[in-house]
Parts: C-alpha cells; structure tokens; sequence
C-alpha cells in the first residue's frame, strides 16, 4: 500500500506511522566530491542504494552542484546527469536544473522528461556558486533487484576547474507498491 502525505492538524494511525518509516529511503552524501577533465560518467559515492524487484518508487533527489563557468576559456565544465537501476527497470523522470548555456544562477532552467538511459547536463556559472538539480520521477524495478544510483561526471571536460557534488545533496525513495 502507498504511503499518503498528511495534512495539517492529521493525527497518524499507527498503521501510517510505522508504513511511513518502512517505506522510505533518504540517503544523504557526506562529503564533497570532484570530477576534473573528465566526461566519463562514473558513480557516485553516496548516493545509491538497493532496491527491490517488483516494485515502484517516487524517486526525488537534491543535488548540490559547483563547475567551471560556461564562459571559461577551458569549457564548462558543467554536470552530466545519469541514473543506473537493476536490469528490466525503468526510470521516468525531470531534469529539474539550470541550462548548459546559464551565465548566472537565475536563467535558464532545464525541465525535460527523461529515460532511465537519457544523460542531461545541467549548467555551471563559476566555483563558489551552488546550484542544484532537483530530479524526480518513478522508478519501475523489474524481475531483478539491485542497487539503484546517481551517476555523474564533468559534460564539457575541464583540466583546470573540478565539476563537483557537494556534501547535503540527497536521494529519497518512497515505496509506492508493496
């Protein structure tokens, strides 16, 4: 059974308290890490986790990002997105992130269906400017378990600024079939 969210003033039975907590997954990254003149999408080290064959998920992560800017004589550096899931699953989700052609952290933002194939980049505007990516969608796991995970890496390679994914970005997993 889905879980449901609560409105202002519900009490939760029980019931709901203990499938809100069984049926959630909250990974969070502890450290920063960097990607530098490479294009060469590779894990992430924090943000995975295993999931159940199956089974369907509402997939929603943070991602906290720094790269190069786009006017950078070296490239842009930029973050290219990925997600890897247990063979015969599917992912459909948004790409909720600035765009690769950004000049700051307020223009041109990407919200485009993607597949669990599809790799997006997401702009960069200069170290020391955070920006976030904010990726949702379902995830169908098929006949297979395994580990579900954020992949990433530089999408313009850049030898002289590192693309990096901090710390506190996050993936949470809400179970929606049982």
């Amino acid at each position: 059974m889905p879980i449901k969210d609560f409105q202002f003033m519900e009490s939760p039975t029980a019931a709901d308290f203990n499938r809100y907590f069984m049926q959630q997954i909250f990974i969070r990254k502890t450290a920063d890490e960097s990607v530098t003149n490479s294009n060469v999408i590779q894990d992430d080290n924090h943000l995975f986790t295993d999931v159940v064959a199956n089974t369907d998920y509402w997939v929603t992560s943070f991602i906290i990002y720094e790269g190069a800017a786009n006017t950078d004589p070296n490239g842009g550096g930029e973050l290219w997105m990925s997600w890897q899931a247990p063979s015969g699953s599917t992912f459909d989700w948004v790409s909720d992130s600035f765009g690769t052609n950004a000049a700051s952290a307020v223009e041109i933002v990407s919200r485009t269906h993607q597949q669990l194939a599809s790799t997006p980049a997401a702009g960069t505007v200069g170290l020391g400017t955070n920006l976030t990516a904010m990726c949702k969608g379902v995830l169908s796991v098929g006949p297979n378990p395994g580990v579900f995970r954020f992949r990433w890496a530089q999408f313009t390679p850049n030898a002289s600024v590192s693309t990096r994914v901090k710390a506190n970005s996050c993936l949470i997993l809400r179970r929606l079939t049982t």
